[in-house]
């Protein structure tokens, strides 16, 4: 059965080249704006969030495995980029957008396989808002039944060690309740009977890189680390972040581990938080289904913001000027987005 999922521009499954690279609002500014509706929000980007640059061969990338794939975002008057699947590059004409979100790239005929997709900028605009992946998570007629584990589900959780976590309450989290770690090699387990796994978690510029096993298989390098290019800091937060996403896989139960890295290349303590997963168990399991690697989600770009999965390829960024230049991306897109802004402080 049919399953489009969504992946936000800040999810930790879509992996940038370079954090310079990219400009991003801060969704410090309004941290519930992550499930409010653009009546609320007042921005036409979803989840009020987008990354944004104006450097020649910035990149983003993430893996999936379906058969169809959209990106949404917004060009300058002078669009050049181009997208990568499976390094197979297609140089991409679109009209020119000046006044919002566009699809900058729709396929709906791939291979029902593991793929990966790589964006390139080449010294125009351009703007990232969304990525929609058309997949399949049970067979024909299926229907599903959706489990909620919430971080203090210790029946079903193990976290190890035990002292290497702290549990936290907030308004904003799932149940009010979260729990992180920062300890280097602390880990949280779970089995499960499902054909996909959701797992969700706050994102901060003090968090960092995180490892995923699937049934004791290493499937992904991913970072917590925000999108807000402003250092080291508790800062930039964006909770409800899409940390790992698994799926279809195969029939049967899957063991689920997740173990935080606890430092980065500067030496500074890093952070994971985990604040709740899901999973859903088909009626019919699909007979499209790859185990381990090949069904994780995420993404792989050189530079500082760095994810990474098995069947990932690498890409290559070459960074020639500041982000915050205009370079050609039109002033039209910019006051598109400073409008965003504008409205953004007038509904908080």
């Amino acid at each position: 059965m049919a399953f489009n999922l969504t992946v936000d521009d800040f999810d930790p499954l879509v992996a940038y080249s370079n954090y310079g690279d990219w400009q991003t609002p801060n969704p410090q500014d309004n941290p519930t704006w992550w499930n409010a509706t653009q009546d609320v929000t007042g921005s036409q980007w979803h989840q009020d969030t987008y990354h944004l640059t104006t450097v020649s061969g910035a990149q983003a990338s993430f893996n999936f495995t379906g058969s169809a794939l959209q990106i949404f975002g917004g060009t300058g008057a002078n669009p050049n980029y181009t997208v990568s699947i499976d390094n197979n590059p297609s140089t991409l004409t679109t009209a020119n957008n000046t006044a919002g979100r566009t699809l900058l790239y729709g396929n709906d005929s791939l291979p029902f396989v593991p793929h990966t997709v790589q964006i390139t900028n080449h010294g125009g605009g351009l703007l990232l808002d969304l990525f929609v992946v058309g997949t399949k998570l049970g067979g024909d007629g299926a229907t599903f039944t959706n489990t909620t584990v919430d971080d203090r589900s210790t029946q079903t959780l193990s976290f190890q060690p035990g002292g290497g976590w702290t549990q936290q309450t907030g308004d904003n989290f799932f149940n009010q309740t979260s729990t992180y770690t920062g300890a280097q090699g602390a880990n949280v387990e779970t089995n499960f009977t499902g054909s996909a796994v959701w797992v969700y978690g706050d994102q901060v510029n003090d968090h960092g890189s995180y490892t995923v096993y699937l049934n004791n298989t290493a499937v992904g390098t991913y970072t917590q680390r925000s999108g807000c290019a402003n250092g080291y800091a508790k800062s930039c937060e964006k909770l409800h972040g899409l940390a790992f996403f698994a799926g279809p896989l195969p029939q049967g139960q899957h063991q689920l581990k997740i173990v935080n890295a606890g430092t980065n290349g500067q030496g500074q303590q890093t952070f994971f938080d985990f604040d709740y997963l899901e999973y859903t168990t088909p009626s019919v399991w699909p007979q499209l289904a790859v185990a381990g690697a090949s069904t994780s989600a995420g993404g792989s770009a050189s530079g500082t913001n760095t994810g990474s999965a098995t069947s990932s390829a690498p890409a290559t960024t070459s960074s020639h000027k500041s982000a915050a230049a205009d370079g050609g991306f039109g002033t039209a897109l910019l006051a598109v987005v400073a409008a965003a802004w504008v409205v953004r402080k007038v509904v908080s």
